[in-house]
């Protein structure tokens, strides 16, 4: 009896429920996988073998300074002229794929080629091997910050880097904007985008989501129109030749009867007209007719009231029902005493008592681990939505993270947010890792390795999707018309992420000034931006020392 009592709590407890909904939940996510795992599967041979692309990519990456066109610059060069493993329209597919996804364009590329040349292995292997040296080299730095920060010299250096910064992503807004808005329109919702971040609390996916809406409508207003326009030309041409037909045919028809104008024309026997009509009915038809109605209508009735009666019968009479027998009235566990069930209800209750006792004294051991794994737990879904919403490349995020991390939980300060970022910026590889400091200095190593999971994920799943089938992607109106409408509004977003670094990171003229001239050399010069960071460095360092008292103001 206790035995039974016991299975019965435990079936009608929350965390039998609880583990049932989490069956359910992983029940479901397996058919879902089986099902997309065949759409994801390129039909292709495999070209590459994984070692070789793992050993590949961990030198783009460990080599790719500069993040965007240099890196994929680089990685054209060592794909298509090097290994020939693609073909250069190849090539142009992953970088258009990955230019028209959220994330790092850089990840993004890699993403498709390992996916094209090797799989979903190859796919992972090459994504893993390309954010590793930038991984390993930013904990590094995130560990090596907490001594230097506190040196004048390395602060020094520090303000320049953050300047430098400033100065490129300056230099990043005017490149795009060049190519983004060359229409009214997109220049008008660029300049929105970016008023809305810095003078608004506007997120950075309310602006994504509006500008893409923003776009659907005005391609779809568009597309009507020219639908429109179309249908008109088409009818206008119809009508002319509709009328060019029937003007041919009236001349046609002008010229047979001037041709048979003097023949007689004279009415014969087949021109004749009959008429029928129908015959009057007579008095005397019609009143037998109506006898024969009447009469119709007596023999229903009589038969509608025989139906009745025989119903009336069954009615009355009601079948007999056999006897129950006892073995039909016995009822299961009757002659059984109720003794057990006031001791199994006291160990029940004991047993509650006992839990609750110890609930306190558990917490109190675990709360340390609890508090952590809420933290990194939060750093994931801050990561998880940035990294879906991050069209333009890893400076578009700098807003959003800076909102999130500095203003909302205060988890660090301005100053150490804008060293970050310029870190993401000296260390190979995509700005995007910049989400790995953030995470070490929150929660430790556990932190920046759900951090770095969390920021490159979304993109990656979205590049499998979508490159899996790229020609419905890029053949799709809505999606097309969506990301033409984000493309302005990445600008805006840009130059909002520079507004919001030279706040925090910039002071002084000598700031601004190292931050106009790393704008100009990016822009004239073209050269590499980990060359104009640690210039820009070394510049502040010697500025502020006194050593180049010319430039000091």
């Amino acid at each position: 009896m206790d035995e039974r009592v016991e299975r019965n709590r435990l079936k009608s407890s929350p965390l039998r429920a609880l583990a049932n909904f989490y069956h359910q939940i992983c029940d479901q996510a397996r058919s879902l996988w089986r099902k997309w795992i065949p759409r994801l599967t390129i039909q292709s041979e495999e070209r590459v073998d994984e070692r070789a692309l793992a050993k590949t990519f961990f030198k783009l990456g460990a080599t790719g300074f500069g993040g965007g066109l240099a890196v994929i610059a680089h990685i054209r060069r060592v794909v298509v002229y090097n290994n020939r493993w693609m073909s250069e329209e190849e090539f142009l597919d992953a970088v258009s794929l990955a230019q028209s996804l959220p994330g790092a364009n850089t990840a993004n590329a890699i993403t498709y080629i390992g996916l094209k040349l090797c799989g979903i292995r190859g796919a992972l292997v090459s994504v893993a091997s390309f954010v590793l040296p930038s991984f390993l080299a930013m904990i590094g730095l995130a560990v090596a910050y907490g001594y230097l920060k506190n040196i004048p010299d390395a602060q020094r250096v520090f303000h320049g880097f953050n300047a430098a910064v400033v100065g490129l992503i300056a230099a990043t807004t005017v490149r795009l904007g060049q190519s983004a808005m060359q229409q009214q329109w997109r220049l008008e919702l660029g300049v929105a985008a970016g008023f809305m971040l810095i003078f608004t609390q506007t997120t950075v996916a309310e602006v994504v989501l509006l500008a893409g809406i923003i776009g659907i409508l005005i391609h779809s207003y568009k597309a009507r129109a020219r639908t429109q326009i179309r249908q008109r030309w088409r009818k206008e041409r119809q009508t002319r030749a509709r009328g060019a037909a029937a003007e041919q045919q009236a001349r046609q028809h002008a010229a047979e009867m001037m041709e048979h104008a003097d023949e007689p024309t004279e009415l014969g026997a087949d021109h004749q007209v009959e008429v029928s009509l129908h015959e009057k009915s007579s008095p005397e038809q019609s009143t037998d007719e109506a006898n024969n109605e009447s009469r119709n209508e007596e023999a229903g009735g009589e038969k509608a009231g025989s139906e009745e009666a025989g119903d009336d019968a069954t009615i009355d009479e009601e079948p007999e029902r056999p006897p129950v027998s006892e073995e039909e009235t016995f009822v299961p566990n009757a002659d059984k005493p109720n003794a057990d069930k006031p001791n199994a209800d006291k160990k029940e209750a004991t047993t509650k008592l006992r839990s609750i006792a110890l609930l306190p004294l558990i917490l109190f051991f675990t709360w340390p681990v609890l508090d952590k794994m809420i933290t990194v737990w939060h750093l994931i879904t801050i990561f998880l939505r940035i990294g879906t919403i991050t069209f333009g490349g890893g400076y578009v995020m700098v807003p959003q993270i800076e909102t999130d991390v500095v203003q909302v939980n205060k988890w660090m300060d301005h100053q150490t947010f804008a060293d970050g970022v310029a870190f993401g910026q000296i260390t190979p590889g995509p700005v995007l890792i910049t989400a790995t400091f953030i995470g070490y200095k929150v929660a430790g190593i556990i932190g920046a390795i759900m951090s770095t999971i969390a920021a490159f994920l979304p993109s990656f799943v979205m590049t499998m999707i979508a490159g899996a089938s790229i020609n419905r992607f890029r053949a799709n109106f809505h999606v097309q018309a969506f990301l033409a409408g984000v493309a302005p509004a990445v600008v805006g977003m840009l130059a909002a992420a520079g507004v919001t670094m030279a706040k925090s990171g910039v002071s002084g003229p000598t700031g601004f000034g190292i931050a106009t001239l790393s704008c100009l050399l990016m822009l004239r010069a073209k050269l590499n931006p980990v060359v104009i960071i640690f210039g820009c460095g070394l510049l502040q360092w010697a500025i502020s020392r006194g050593l180049l008292s010319v430039f000091a103001f």
